[in-house]
């Protein structure tokens, strides 16, 4: 009984600790909630009072004013976010960067951003201004000599009968307009020659006026027909002079060339419209060039060029012509055009089917160009950040219009004015920001983040930014001109064609060519980790059975050969290529010569699955 008294007084004693500090805490708020509230008592807002982490706000006098923390991001996974700034991206481990600061969702201008000192140099943006004058290129191509198909002329037997003899016995003899050819013996042509030479005699007799009119109709013919059976109007004139019909007649040559088809030999017999020779003229050659489709724009029918040609050996000549006609398609394997030009050059049909290397010289004056790797390219639209001003942070998309390619420039129709400063490298960073920020960007152009491929029926999830990271990795690698990969790109290329054609079989030929080929390299220590991207699965791809394991390592692959191009260890310009639902919706890159977009990771599956993101030019060491 004891104990229970004793609970019950100290329990006493506790409620009115609890009452007198409960009304110490409302006496002490009452001024406040007076002022705010008037007479009404609703505590509804109460909690206004105290900001989060105890800090009291500014606005109520407190000593603490709250401020957002800086957040960091992944260049390659944007949508992950910390404010840790020495936190590492849980995907990749790559280091954070700065997320842009300034430029609120409430903009006006949705297409703007900007970002702060720290963060601006923390990007590595290059920015270039757009040039307004002269834009030249030298065009190099392929191409094979033929003869000018204007020019070709097919001799036939125009009767029948027996080669008695041949004037010219090999391919490649130059003849002369008249020269004799073929002497050839027919019986038919006997007969013709005798019906001509009767008809003669009988126009010749006296008699009637409507018998010598028949006589005359019938010399008529009979010389029709021997022009038919290919004497011409001289050897016919000759038969009637000579008053006797032979049994062989003589071809000559109908123009000067060079005989490039001998299909018959001494003895042969021959039939009506049989071929016995053709001749080429000498002085008409043609040049077909395989131009690839973003070049054909620079080739107009009846435009003159000026070009360098090689062949062989041999060093290279000037030589002029004529584009004379294009190929009415482009070819689907090698996305060439064929355009023929008609060459002044007639000391070169000696080499007709030869290939040839020509270097064109193109250039235009008064036009707008900007670097070839400023420009987000899709297959419909293609958009520049442009630098309000020197030095600033802010940058605003801007949609173009481009026309032709000049080596590493691209003409602007429209879009862009002379002077102004485009982003050369870095856009896709400025792009990803803009995505996560609900803004048009370039993969997203209404807005509200990156969409993915909704004709797939995916989201996007995360924004792979793996070409930003290639390229802060080529950044810091310097271009080695001791390191020749080219073998590497060609069968990386090979790689590529097997996989988005669903071939294991081939992608293991082409996969251990691949290692061979950078085992073949001697790797400078700046690419050590390329490297090592490279060597994923060397000497094991003959015991891959399963192609999904195949693309996940040309996954690891084409990470390096990514920083490979941006770092300029390729020829040409190459494609890159982006699909959000690879890797189970993660997102991959991956690069290849066609414009085309050919899915490796999806194959027949998803073959068009993808975006074009833009084109690294090489071959400028």
């Amino acid at each position: 009984m004891k104990t229970i008294k004793t609970t019950v007084a100290i329990t006493a004693l506790f409620a009115v600790l609890m009452t007198t500090t409960l009304s110490l805490s409302v006496g002490l708020q009452a001024p406040v909630h007076a002022q705010d509230h008037g007479a009404h008592h609703d505590h509804s807002g109460h909690a206004h009072a105290l900001q989060s982490n105890g800090q009291q706000s500014a606005a109520n006098g407190g000593l603490f004013t709250q401020t957002q923390a800086q957040e960091y991001t992944c260049s390659m996974h944007p949508n992950f976010r910390s404010t840790d700034p020495n936190d590492r991206c849980p995907i990749c481990g790559m280091e954070l960067i700065p997320v842009a600061a300034g430029g609120s969702d409430d903009d006006d201008d949705v297409t703007r951003i900007e970002f702060s000192g720290r963060s601006l140099a923390l990007l590595g943006l290059q920015t270039e201004p757009v040039r307004d004058g002269l834009a030249q290129y030298e065009l190099r191509l392929t191409g094979q000599l033929d003869y000018d198909e204007r020019g070709l002329t097919s001799i036939s037997a125009w009767t029948s009968g027996r080669i008695e003899r041949l004037f010219v016995n090999y391919e490649g003899a130059r003849v002369a307009q008249g020269e004799p050819l073929i002497e050839l013996y027919s019986p038919e042509l006997l007969v013709a020659q005798q019906e001509l030479l009767q008809a003669l005699r009988l126009s010749n007799r006296q008699g009637p006026a409507f018998v010598q009119e028949g006589h005359q109709q019938t010399q008529r013919a009979a010389r029709e027909r021997l022009r038919l059976l290919g004497m011409t109007t001289e050897q016919i004139d000759a038969l009637i002079e000579r008053g006797e019909a032979q049994e062989r007649v003589v071809i000559h040559a109908p123009s000067s060339g060079l005989v490039t088809t001998r299909a018959v030999s001494q003895g042969d017999y021959v039939n009506t419209g049989d071929m016995l020779l053709a001749i080429a003229d000498s002085n008409k050659l043609w040049l077909v060039l395989d131009v690839f489709e973003r070049d054909v724009n620079h080739f107009v029918v009846g435009d003159s060029v000026q070009l360098q040609l090689s062949l062989g050996h041999r060093s290279a000549r000037e030589v002029s012509g004529t584009i004379v006609s294009m190929a009415p398609r482009i070819d689907d394997e090698r996305r060439t055009r064929g355009v023929r030009i008609a060459l002044d050059a007639d000391d070169l049909v000696a080499a007709a089917g030869g290939f040839v290397r020509a270097t064109l010289q193109l250039q235009r004056e008064g036009v707008l160009t900007i670097p070839a790797s400023a420009p987000l390219i899709t297959g419909k639209r293609a958009v520049v950040y442009v630098q309000e001003e020197a030095d600033s942070g802010a940058f605003a998309a801007r949609e173009v219009e481009l026309g032709g390619r000049y080596g590493d420039r691209y003409e602007v129709l429209s879009g862009l004015s002379a002077d102004e400063l485009v982003v050369s490298r870095g856009a896709f960073r400025i792009d990803s920001e803009l995505q996560l920020r609900g803004r048009p960007s370039m993969m997203a152009p209404q807005g509200g983040g990156a969409t993915g491929h909704e004709h797939h029926g995916g989201s996007a999830g995360t924004t792979d930014e793996h070409a930003e990271h290639a390229a802060a990795s080529s950044a810091a690698v310097e271009f080695d001109s001791t390191v020749d990969a080219s073998a590497v790109f060609a069968a990386y290329h090979q790689m590529w064609a097997a996989l988005h054609s669903d071939g294991l079989a081939a992608w293991q030929q082409a996969a251990t060519e691949f290692h061979d080929a950078v085992e073949a390299v001697t790797w400078p220590s700046a690419l050590a980790t390329q490297h090592e991207q490279l060597t994923t699965g060397a000497g094991h791809a003959h015991h891959v059975d399963r192609i999904s394991v195949a693309r996940d390592q040309f996954y690891a692959h084409s990470q390096a050969m990514i920083t490979l191009a941006e770092a300029g260890y390729h020829h040409g310009d190459l494609h890159l290529m982006f699909c959000p639902m690879a890797r189970r919706g993660e997102g991959a890159y991956w690069l290849q010569e066609q414009d085309e977009l050919l899915n490796p990771y999806f194959g027949s599956r998803m073959l068009r699955c993808g975006d074009h993101m833009g084109v690294l030019s090489g071959g400028n060491h």
